[in-house]
């Protein structure tokens, strides 16, 4: 139900190991040795499967991805029971947290997802053990991303990478760019703005957020989809 460790211990609950992940990660990418296709692992959330992954990017190729929750809070978040945390991958340590940080930063991960799993509040509103596992977290990924940025953790540019043209490269969708003549989807943001997370102002009709009360800098003003503007504050 929660990372493998101290805090599963203290809790009482079933961990889930890092080594689950890892092992999943060696043998997907020991079968790309033999069967040329396209990989991609859509989130990891710890050092040993980073480990795997610097390891093999010069024999096969693949992508990789990473939760803005795995970048953003550790398995101490989850505090006594907090529902709204049980999220799938887990959280893990802080030490992974800060590896999967760097990783970002050395190119081993290419994008960082929203792992927006909304569920209605009475399936989180239950026993650790009986709780649907996910959150909501798209309207929240862009300025929890950019936590990373007003900290100094990564650059703003490569933030950006992550956020769009390296998933529409997967994709192999012309998308998460600005182009002449490409399709004008495209945010306005404060960078700057601070703001918090208050989940009966999220516009979803799911408010079980991960971060409900979190100070952020940065909010997105406009959101424009093929050149109309639907969202305004």
């Amino acid at each position: 139900m929660v990372n493998d460790g101290i805090i599963s211990t203290k809790l009482g609950l079933q961990g889930i190991s890092e080594l689950a992940e890892k092992i999943i990660i060696e043998r997907d990418l020991t079968l790309l040795e033999e069967f040329n296709c396209r990989y991609h692992i859509s989130q990891i959330s710890s050092q040993k499967s980073l480990d795997v992954i610097k390891k093999r990017r010069e024999d096969v190729n693949f992508t990789c991805g990473v939760s803005i929750n795995n970048l953003s809070l550790n398995e101490n978040d989850i505090g006594d029971f907090r529902t709204f945390l049980k999220l799938s991958p887990p959280l893990r340590t802080e030490e992974d947290r800060e590896s999967l940080i760097k990783g970002i930063n050395n190119d081993l991960i290419d994008v960082i997802v929203s792992d927006h799993k909304p569920e209605d509040e009475e399936q989180k509103r239950l026993t650790f053990a009986q709780a649907s596992t996910g959150a909501s977290g798209i309207e929240t990924l862009l300025p929890l991303a950019l936590e990373l940025f007003h900290n100094g953790s990564v650059k703003l540019s490569k933030i950006i990478k992550t956020l769009t043209c390296n998933p529409a490269k997967i994709l192999k969708i012309n998308k998460g760019n600005l182009n002449i003549g490409n399709d004008a989807d495209f945010c306005i943001l404060d960078i700057n703005k601070p703001w918090v997370v208050k989940k009966e102002n999220l516009i979803s009709k799911s408010k079980n957020t991960s971060i409900d009360d979190r100070k952020l800098q940065g909010k997105i003003t406009n959101t424009f989809v093929r050149g109309e503007e639907l969202f305004k504050i």
